[in-house]
């Protein structure tokens, strides 16, 4: 523990090294695979565990509330990948003092808001009900994010069998990930590489 408990002022300062492009460490007990095997599993068999820092995106990360003086309330909109416990482990070291996540609440990813969401016991409650059905969304909803594009008959047909398939494309450069769809279904997730689809991901719809 720590009897230091910096000011709102050096908070704020310190928060401005954590934005834009910046390199970050995840901590030891995370997913994150090491040779093979995820770093949680090797902390918690004793090793010490090394990872190796990653790049990260933070577009934004501000302080909005102090509470007291042992608490503050933090706002953060990252890219992929970002791990906000590292983010209160740093910023505590970065301060002189020791820093730990106490609650965490995600209120948005890609297209999902926490508007929208729906809580276990509302499921629960109509898990058995045909009200269920109007609480779900299309595939499409996940897929905003990427381009559409067509995929002809043929190569919806090959994209199905984990195949390169025809596409017609416009404005998706080499390589760039999206989905295609046939007769308004989603076929498949992949990269684009003149004019074919390589699939990643299919949907047996």
């Amino acid at each position: 523990t720590s009897e230091l408990r910096p000011s709102d002022d050096e908070i704020a300062a310190a928060l401005m090294q954590f934005q834009g492009d910046i390199e970050q460490v995840p901590p030891r007990f995370s997913a994150v695979k090491i040779d093979g095997e995820r770093a949680y599993a090797r902390a918690r068999a004793g090793e010490d565990v090394e990872i190796a820092p990653r790049p990260l995106y933070v577009e934004s990360l501000t302080l909005q509330e102090r509470p007291d003086a042992d608490h503050a309330v933090m706002e953060m909109v990252c890219g992929k990948g970002g791990y906000v416990r590292s983010i209160a482990r740093d910023l505590g070291e970065a301060l002189g003092c020791l820093g730990h996540v106490k609650e965490l609440r995600r209120v948005w990813s890609g297209p999902f808001e926490l508007d929208d969401a729906v809580s276990l016991d509302e499921i629960e409650r109509l898990a058995k009900s045909p009200e269920i059905d109007s609480l779900l969304l299309p595939l499409e909803a996940g897929l905003t994010d990427l381009p559409e594009l067509r995929a002809t008959a043929e190569g919806a047909a090959r994209l199905r069998n984990g195949n390169p398939g025809m596409v017609i494309a416009s404005d998706v450069a080499y390589g760039d990930l999206a989905w295609a769809s046939h007769d308004g279904r989603p076929v498949a997730v992949g990269s684009y590489r003149a004019g074919e689809l390589h699939p990643q991901r299919v949907f047996n719809l």
